[in-house]
C-alpha cells in the first residue's frame, strides 16, 4: 500500500538551530516526527512511502540525506499547478493510496490530492503532534475531507472538538470516536547514555540540575528561579547548581529573575544544545511546565537518560506519564515551595533518585520515536484493510487531470 505523507514546514535549511520562536520548534518536533514515520514504514517493507516536502527546507535537506523517497515542491502550497500535475502523475499509478498530512500547512494540499482520485481510492488522514490548527482550519474543507484526524494529545483533540461544536457541519461530538484518534509525539533516543554516573557527594562535585526548553512559554523557568531562592542559602545540602537548556525570547526575563532573587550564581542558561550529552553530567531532570503545548522532551529526555526526574502535576504530564505516576517525583503546578521540598529531597536521597531514575529509564523506549512510528503504522495498516474489507480494493484508479474543476471524489468523501 502506498503512503503519501505531505510535510510543508518552511524552516530554511541553513535556520539557526538557536532559533527559539514556538513555530520553529513545532516545525522542528514535527520534522522529527516526519522523518521517522517514513523511515520505519520504508524498512518495515509493508508500507510504501513518498514523502512531500518544500524544496529547500531543513525536512528537505534531512531526508535527502537518508535516502528517503522524496518528492519536493515549490512553496505555493495546494494552488501551484506545476506541484498539483507531479502528485497527479504519481498517484494515478496506484490502486489505493493513504494520504497522510502533518502539521497546520499541508492539509489543503492533502485535500487537493484526494479530489483527484476515483472513489474508494484514496483515504485522508491529518496529524497535529502538538499544536491544534485555529478554529477556522477546524471548520474548514480541508479537515471536513478527512477521514482520521492524529492527535498528539487531549489538548489539541479538545480543541478541534470545541471548534466542532461551534459549527453545526461538522461532525458531532458524539460521532468522533474513529474519527479523533490519539498518536502522542516521540523523541530521539540516539545518543543517550540511559547509565549516567550516580551522584557522590564525597567526590565534592555539584549537584546538578537539567532543565529542557526553559525559555519556551510556561516553561516553569521563573518557578525554577524561586524554588532556589527557597534553598540556595541551606547548609545542609551539597553544592548544587541548575542548568537550563534551550532558546527563545525569554533569556532576560530568566535572567533578571534570578538575579533579582540572588540565585544567578547558581543558574546557567545554555542556549541549544545536544541533549543526550548536556544530560550525561546532570544528577536531576526538572519539567516543572504547565503548557499543554510543551514538546515531548521535556518531560521524556530525562527518562532516557536515566535520570531522576521531578515533574509537575499538569494535564499533559498526567496524560504523558499515562498511570506510571512513580516514574517521577511529582509537585504540584506552579508552586515554588513544593518544586524546593523536592529538589532537598532528590539531593538528599540516594535511593529514591536511584529508584526513579530505574522507573523512568524503563519507560523511555515507548517515548522514543521508533515507538510512535510503530504505532501509526499499525494504525495505518488496519485503516487500509478496512477499506479493503468495505469492498473499495478492487477499483483501478481513473487518472483524470487536476485541472478538471470535478476530479476525483468529492472532497468530502470519506472511505469507511
Amino acid at each position: 500500500m502506498r503512503i503519501l505523507l505531505l510535510s510543508l514546514q518552511n524552516e530554511e535549511q541553513d535556520a539557526a538551530p538557536g532559533g527559539g520562536s514556538t513555530r520553529a520548534r513545532l516545525w522542528r518536533m514535527e520534522e522529527e516526527q516526519t522523518l521517522a514515520l517514513v523511515r520505519t514504514m520504508r524498512d518495515g517493507g509493508r508500507l510504501a512511502p513518498l514523502l512531500v516536502c518544500l524544496k529547500g527546507s531543513r525536512l528537505h535537506a534531512r531526508a535527502r540525506a537518508l535516502n528517503l523517497p522524496l518528492l519536493t515542491v515549490g512553496g505555493a502550497g495546494a494552488g501551484n499547478p506545476l506541484t498539483l500535475l507531479r502528485l497527479w502523475n504519481w498517484q494515478r499509478r496506484h490502486k489505493k493510496l493513504l494520504i497522510l498530512t502533518v502539521g497546520e500547512e499541508a492539509p489543503a494540499l492533502g485535500r487537493r490530492v484526494l479530489r483527484m482520485r476515483p472513489a474508494g481510492g484514496g483515504l485522508l488522514a491529518h496529524a497535529f503532534f502538538l499544536r491544534p490548527p485555529a478554529p477556522e482550519q477546524c471548520n474548514g474543507k480541508d479537515m471536513a475531507a478527512a477521514r482520521h484526524i492524529l492527535c498528539g494529545s487531549e489538548h489539541v483533540r479538545g480543541r478541534i472538538l470545541a471548534a466542532w461544536e461551534q459549527a453545526p457541519q461538522q461532525p458531532a461530538a458524539s460521532g468522533t470516536g474513529d474519527v479523533l484518534l490519539p498518536l502522542p509525539p516521540g523523541i530521539s533516543l540516539d545518543d543517550f547514555d540511559p547509565a549516567p554516573a550516580p551522584f557522590r557527594e564525597d567526590e565534592g562535585k555539584h549537584f546538578i540540575f537539567g532543565m529542557g526548553e526553559s525559555l519556551a512559554p510556561r516553561s516553569g523557568a521563573l518557578l525554577v528561579a524561586r524554588a532556589m531562592a527557597a534553598i540556595w542559602q541551606r547548609d545542609d545540602l551539597p553544592p548544587w547548581e541548575v542548568r537550563m537548556l534551550g532558546g527563545g525570547p525569554r533569556f532576560e526575563e530568566v535572567l533578571d529573575e534570578a538575579v533579582s532573587l540572588g540565585v544567578e550564581s547558581r543558574l546557567c542558561l545554555l542556549n541549544e544544545q545536544h541533549e543526550p550529552d548536556a544530560l550525561r553530567n546532570c544528577h536531576a531532570w526538572l519539567a516543572p511546565g504547565s503548557s499543554p503545548e510543551e514538546a515531548p522532551g521535556t518531560l521524556w529526555a530525562g527518562f532516557a537518560a536515566g535520570l531522576p526526574v521531578i515533574c509537575s502535576q499538569s494535564g499533559l504530564h498526567r496524560e504523558r506519564l499515562h498511570g506510571h505516576d512513580d516514574a517521577v517525583l511529582p509537585v504540584a503546578e506552579n508552586d515554588p515551595q513544593a518544586l524546593a521540598k523536592a529538589m532537598i529531597e532528590v539531593m538528599r536521597d540516594a535511593e529514591l533518585r536511584r529508584g526513579l531514575a530505574q522507573r523512568g529509564a524503563a519507560l523511555a523506549p515507548d517515548t522514543g520515536l521508533q515507538a510512535m512510528a510503530e504505532r501509526a503504522c499499525r494504525l495505518f495498516e488496519a485503516w487500509l484493510q478496512d477499506s479493503e474489507d468495505a469492498g473499495g480494493g478492487e477499483s483501478a484508479p481513473v487518472a483524470q487531470s487536476p485541472a478538471e474543476p470535478g476530479a476525483g471524489t468529492d472532497p468530502e468523501h470519506k472511505i469507511s
